[in-house]
């Protein structure tokens, strides 16, 4: 059996998103049940199965909230995304350069239109075009400990989180900036619309009348700390991050495991590493893609670890999109912020729930919750499954 490991506190957060520059944009639009899937604007879909998207503010704005990070501009919309977040999250903290603070990032596609213009012109990239949003994190934050991408498809972020548990029980971080970020590409969007797993409405995840997912773009930054850390800066913490887990299908290269039993091993094993069971989630903040695939699944897996249990669920993807790389750290945000106010948010845009999909979803309005434990899920592309557990703090085991 692993090692329990050791709480950690998330003690700021920023994010990005469709809904604005900001996290409490982005909290009231979660928590009215609004979403940001709206007519694309920065390409055209014309002959494409969707034309919709949730679109995050223009380059304009994304410079001009970074401007505190005193960082030239970044090159590139996936790290203009990144570091508009991390504006946010690292207000007012002083951040001298550290070899014991750390930067982990996930993504998908990085600073993909860099590699579509050299590209375009017959040239090879030469930079590291996956890395480079952790690179201007890293930068903006004077990190000068571990800076690392992952690219884990859908779970890339919540898969970074996991990393950075991990950097601060293994003693070599003491801080951890955790970022994830995608920017909306033609090159990515055609491919959803070739994989026919676009909705010509705004995905309703669970629904019995969902037809498929909507893309989103945005970033979340999470900073990380040790208690001990946190407690001598005299932080205190939004919510403790207390285990992760992860698994692989096995099973297809786009397709889930209809069983669920892939995501449900990777939520055993993030409950295993903090030092509990099934019983003690109080909610579960689901992928929730409203793919036919994937909340048949989810539905599944829900009944399989539960047990037939009516633990509450939420999912932000109606609202946001789909944001891919950056889709496990806006969940876990979204999870930390109504976790911490006591709130279990609505699913956007679901109205009826699909009895082929039944799970207790939280419908229509947001309602108060004593649940002090959050369990976080991810599935990506290949079979990757990622857990979170995420815990109210000040709240006795």
């Amino acid at each position: 059996m692993p090692p329990v490991f050791m709480p950690v506190a998330i003690t700021s957060i920023g994010a990005v998103t469709g809904h604005g520059l900001g996290c409490e944009p982005l909290l009231s639009a979660i928590l009215e049940g609004r979403s940001a899937i709206r007519p694309l604007t920065r390409f055209s879909a014309e002959g494409l199965c969707s034309s919709l998207a949730a679109e995050a503010p223009p380059d304009e704005a994304l410079v001009s909230a970074a401007a505190d990070l005193r960082q030239p501009p970044a090159v590139d919309r996936a790290s203009r995304l990144l570091l508009a977040a991390a504006a946010e999250a690292l207000r007012g903290r002083v951040s001298r350069p550290g070899v014991r603070r750390g930067v982990v990032v996930g993504t998908t596609k990085g600073a993909l239109e860099l590699a579509v213009r050299s590209w375009e012109t017959g040239g090879v990239p030469t930079d590291d075009i996956l890395g480079a949003p952790a690179r201007s994190l890293a930068l903006a934050s004077a990190a000068n400990g571990p800076v690392l991408t992952v690219g884990a498809a859908c779970a890339s972020s919540a898969v970074a989180l996991g990393e950075a548990l991990a950097l601060i029980d293994e003693g070599t971080c003491d801080e951890v900036i955790v970022g994830g970020t995608e920017a909306l590409h033609p090159f990515v969007y055609r491919g959803f619309h070739a994989l026919k797993a676009l909705s010509a409405a705004p995905a309703a995840p669970f629904d019995a009348a969902r037809s498929g997912l909507s893309l989103g773009e945005g970033a979340a930054v999470l900073v990380v700390e040790s208690l001990e850390h946190a407690r001598r800066a005299g932080r205190s913490p939004i919510v403790l991050l207390e285990g992760f887990g992860s698994s692989s299908d096995g099973f297809d290269q786009t397709a889930p495991d209809p069983t669920g039993a892939g995501l449900a091993l990777a939520c055993r094993r993030a409950l295993e590493r903090a030092g509990l069971q099934a019983g003690a989630v109080g909610r579960y903040h689901a992928h929730g893609t409203a793919t036919l695939h994937n909340d048949r699944m989810e539905a599944a897996m829900h009944a399989a670890l539960f047990e037939g249990r009516a633990v509450p669920v939420c999912g932000i993807k109606g609202s946001t999109g789909h944001t891919l790389g950056a889709a496990g750290a806006l969940d876990a945000a979204v999870c930390a912020l109504t976790l911490h106010r006591g709130v279990l948010p609505p699913i956007a845009n679901l109205k009826q729930v699909d009895p082929s999909a039944a799970l207790p979803a939280v419908v229509g309005t947001a309602r108060a919750d004593e649940g002090t434990l959050a369990l976080v899920a991810n599935a990506g592309f290949g079979g990757i499954n990622a857990a979170l557990v995420l815990r109210r703090p000040g709240v006795e085991r």
